[in-house]
């Protein structure tokens, strides 16, 4: 399995096959056949393999805001490591014990805050989609690693935004900047978490009482 994580973070998903792990390997694709009865059964392994280590240790006693921040920010953190294998974690997230348990924690935290059943359940998988997806996301734009590249990447957007028309597009032009900037990864990931959180706390104001 870790030469299939490696290959996907090098040359992404597309480059994950049974023969092109064969190859890795030194051995015959039929040798992998034992393993995997097909490319989907790899990129089923692939996806429950991220969960591993999850889901976090939270504070029981803390302030359940904070425990559901612990366990998101954990998630994105956990998919941060393979981004381009992010957008297999969706599917797989009640296929391995990892990612049961995870969904299991922010369930328990989330009747403990007083959400009734339903809406509890409606919760945790908005919170799981949208973790992932903030991966999926920052993953697509192809920031590159080489901070000469990133600044260059920054710039070209940047100076794209701003050369729009003042007079149709205002807003954007002066948000230039904050749109095309996104230098710093864990602000960017705190920030989104931290709307998530301060969203759910509103809806809770608007709940029905707990069932």
């Amino acid at each position: 399995m870790h030469h299939a994580l490696a290959l996907a973070d090098a040359e992404g998903l597309v480059a994950v096959t049974i023969r092109r792990l064969a190859q890795e390997f030194g051995v015959t694709p039929m040798a992998l056949y034992w393993h995997f009865s097909n490319k989907e059964e790899l990129l089923a392994a692939m996806g429950d393999q991220l969960f591993v280590g999850l889901p976090p240790d939270t504070d029981v006693t803390a302030q359940w805001q904070d425990r559901l921040r612990e366990l998101v920010l954990a998630l994105t953190t956990a998919l941060r490591a393979h981004p381009a294998m992010a957008i297999l974690a969706a599917p797989r997230v009640l296929q391995n014990d990892e990612g049961r348990l995870l969904t299991e924690q922010a369930l328990e935290i989330l009747r403990s805050a007083g959400f009734p059943v339903d809406r509890a359940g409606e919760i945790a998988r908005h919170i799981l989609r949208t973790a992932i997806s903030l991966v999926i996301e920052q993953a697509a734009t192809g920031a590159s690693t080489d901070s000469v590249e990133r600044a260059h990447d920054i710039n070209t957007k940047r100076s794209a935004l701003q050369s729009l028309p003042v007079d149709q597009f205002p807003r954007l032009v002066e948000a230039a900047d904050a749109l095309a900037n996104c230098s710093d990864e864990n602000a960017y990931y705190g920030f989104g978490v931290d709307l998530l959180i301060a969203g759910i706390d509103s809806v809770r104001l608007h709940s029905p009482p707990r069932a």
